[in-house]
């Protein structure tokens, strides 16, 4: 099994049952976020405002975050197991291709 086939498993019995994709292209302002997702974990716990973001290194997810009285953006959700944030991370990106894909598909097929 490759490391992306374990992403996609469970960690510890929390598995992301739901992912919601919605498109929030902000390269034509300067900004690097492609779109925002929605999960669900057990289908009894949403996260919400999940960021995804493109930089030279590839696509990666911001979890939702907060800016304090300082200006600080401190996070409100934090996986603290790497698996489990490989498997957010894993099921969200899959999530947003197919999304991607399919847009291509309707924008190329004049519909």
């Amino acid at each position: 099994m490759n490391k992306k086939e374990l992403e996609r498993l469970p960690v510890r019995n929390i598995e992301v049952t739901e992912v919601k994709i919605y498109p929030f292209d902000t390269t034509g302002i300067g900004g690097n976020v492609k779109a925002v997702a929605s999960i669900k974990l057990n289908d009894i716990l949403e996260i919400k405002d999940i960021k995804i973001v493109y930089s030279n290194n590839g696509y990666f997810i911001q979890m939702p975050s907060k800016k304090t009285r300082t200006g600080e953006f401190v996070p409100v959700v934090n996986p603290l197991n790497k698996n489990l944030y490989l498997h957010i991370r894993r099921k969200i990106l899959d999530a947003y291709k197919c999304a991607m894909r399919k847009y291509d598909e309707k924008v190329n097929s004049g519909t």
